[in-house]
């Protein structure tokens, strides 16, 4: 059966049936861009008894039939109608799962897709390269019962594995004892054909490994609290962990309190990052807010979407709830982009040319906003903003551009512009600000009016070449933020009516 296309604009939901969560997250479909407006997660344990008696705890269906009726009044209350309700480990492997699924079925009408070991590992993946299309190594996807490792490249996923190493399944009643629980995960782990000494990049998924990633912020006061994207390499994995066995429930709490209500299952989920590192020979570990359920809406996108690329598709989302015309951003970004056609790339080039696309369809963002709060508010939102495809100084160097189309000045009090960002970081960012700032206010924000104007870096000279019935527009504050463009690109100024 072909899966159902998502609309270029509606809310869709997925409901994600873990073996020890059951979560609803509704979702605002902008073409590509998938933006969260409703996440509720409820505890059930599904699969706390799993690994004793073979069958689904008790406790837990009726906790988790009580949240899924929830889901589905609040869904038919606000008017989603595409729905994809998906199980996973602890349903898939229960005695009495095909039952718990046909019971959800007839008391509240929602299908049950059972994922099995393949599938999941496949949409974990897919959901990775949602959020970091160039995403290259291993990805794993811990839940509750199990662990999926699954191959991606510029291709897009490829084999995967299932093991039975989440939490749940680890946990004995005598409680942890780490060489115990390391040998189980080296043993279940000694067959693994995408691990062995890889190397590179492994993509953490799951809300036990993104709680170990939120400990590591704290512990390296890193100066951006998004996960999505943070990095951590061995070492600082290594120390986590030894942490995460050494500390109370309590010391965890005053550590870190949303990591603190994973107390318990988290040295379990820290051991099995650190076999997993060891036996990858994986240099870091990128934390992705992105998995499973942004993979079941992924696989329904049309090839029209899938086109965009994510970070441009976010920025039009986030800006199209605040511009008047989405017009404007991508003429824009085509219009500026000979200014920097000679200028020494601070990024990869490839990223530059999405950066300054992303900049460009964010450039009026703050139009709306106080004057007075305009240029702190904004570097804030963009720093934080949930965009996808990103890596934490790229979203400095995002922030710093669209805080200088406003001002000048350095970014105040903003850590994460000094410590992510180099002396040619700052300055590529700042130029871009000034080119942001001169564009939208020499034509108004039209794109209709940008079109007489034609810029171009040639011979040392930053080259303004304006058609006669436009000329008037080019004022002496156009003229001066011209000026302060060239400056900033090591260029001199000249204006030409043509």
């Amino acid at each position: 059966m072909t899966p159902q296309t998502l609309r270029d604009s509606e809310d869709a939901a997925v409901i994600d049936v873990g073996s020890n969560s059951v979560r609803l997250v509704v979702y605002r479909i902008d073409g590509r861009a998938m933006t969260p407006v409703l996440n509720e997660k409820v505890m059930a344990g599904l699969g706390r008894d799993l690994s004793r008696t073979g069958a689904l705890s008790k406790e837990g269906a009726d906790v988790a039939l009580r949240a899924l009726k929830r889901f589905a009044t609040l869904l038919k209350a606000q008017g989603v109608t595409s729905v994809f309700p998906v199980a996973t480990a602890a349903v898939r492997e229960a005695k009495d799962g095909g039952a718990f699924a046909q019971r959800i079925r007839d008391e509240l009408g929602l299908d049950l897709r059972i994922l099995d070991g393949a599938e999941e590992a496949k949409l974990s993946a897919l959901g990775v390269s949602a959020g970091a299309p160039d995403a290259k190594g291993v990805v794993g996807d811990l839940g509750g019962a199990s662990l999926e490792l699954v191959e991606i490249g510029p291709s897009g996923p490829g084999r995967g594995e299932t093991f039975p190493l989440g939490p749940l399944a680890l946990a004995e009643d005598e409680g942890f004892d780490y060489d115990r629980v390391t040998a189980a995960v080296e043993r279940t782990l000694r067959g693994a054909r995408v691990l062995p000494k890889r190397g590179g990049d492994f993509y953490a998924v799951g809300g036990a490994w993104r709680a170990l990633g939120r400990i590591d912020i704290v512990l390296s006061n890193h100066p951006i609290g998004v996960l999505h994207h943070h990095e951590m390499r061995r070492n600082e994995v290594l120390k986590v962990a030894d942490v995460v066995r050494k500390q109370s429930r309590r010391s965890l709490e005053r550590l870190e309190e949303a990591a603190a209500k994973r107390a318990e299952t988290l040295p379990y989920a820290a051991v099995v990052l650190e076999r997993v590192m060891m036996l990858g020979g994986f240099d870091r570990v990128v934390l992705s807010a992105f998995g499973l359920r942004e993979g079941v809406l992924l696989e329904r996108m049309s090839r029209e979407a899938l086109g965009v690329h994510p970070l441009i598709a976010a920025a039009e989302a986030l800006a199209g709830r605040w511009t008047r015309a989405r017009a404007f951003g991508p003429a824009l970004e085509h219009w500026m982009a000979p200014m920097f056609e000679k200028q020494a790339p601070v990024f990869a080039p490839a990223r530059e040319k999405v950066l300054r696309g992303a900049a460009a369809r964010l450039a009026d963002v703050g139009g709306p906003l106080h004057p007075d709060q305009r240029v702190e508010i904004m570097f804030d939102l963009i720093l934080r903003a949930p965009l996808a495809a990103i890596s934490h100084p790229e979203r400095a160097f995002l922030a710093a551009a669209i805080h200088h189309r406003y001002t000048k000045a350095q970014p105040r009090h903003a850590e994460a512009y000094v410590r992510l960002l180099n002396e040619e970081q700052q300055a590529a960012a700042a130029a871009l600000g000034a080119a942001l700032r001169f564009g939208a206010h020499l034509c108004g924000r039209s794109e209709t009016l940008l079109a007489d104007f034609q810029i171009a870096a040639v011979d040392g000279k930053l080259s303004l070449r304006v058609k006669k019935r436009s000329a008037h527009l080019v004022t002496e504050t156009a003229a001066r933020r011209l000026e302060a463009v060239a400056a900033a690109l090591g260029l001199t100024a000249e204006t030409k009516i043509t």
